[in-house]
């Protein structure tokens, strides 16, 4: 199975875990903080998978490097508007990475795939 298939399922799990934080009252302790930092591991591991899957040649370096860039970017978006105290923004990234995540595990089930219109494999 190619490890971009994990990417839908972890930012799914990603977001639920930041949306049970927020239900549970979000705070500082040991629970909110394990569930942080495993929703927060979850999405940029999604992220990296997602951005791998954007280099179409086979140069493994060039794919590291654009994973790396993918998780840094999404790490980035979250934390550089993060207002101080707001006990839901964690919650908001988790329901948008919730959505994406669903999105895409539709799509990937959706019916056959279309027959490719033009190349070698279009007969």
């Amino acid at each position: 199975m190619p490890l971009v298939k994990l990417a839908a399922p972890l930012a799914v799990a990603g977001g639920l875990l930041w949306i049970v934080r927020a239900l549970l009252g979000g705070g500082d302790g040991p629970l909110a903080g394990t569930l942080f930092v495993l929703g927060l591991a979850c999405l940029l591991a999604a992220a990296a998978l997602f951005g791998s899957s954007l280099v179409r040649s086979d140069a493994l370096g060039m794919r590291v490097v654009v994973a790396v860039a993918s998780a840094l970017l999404a790490l980035s978006l979250v934390e550089a508007f993060r207002p101080p105290g707001a006990r839901w923004y964690d919650a908001f990234w988790g329901a948008v990475a919730l959505v994406a995540g669903g999105v895409a595990l539709l799509r990937r089930r959706g019916g056959p795939a279309a027959a490719p219109r033009s190349g070698a494999h279009a007969r």
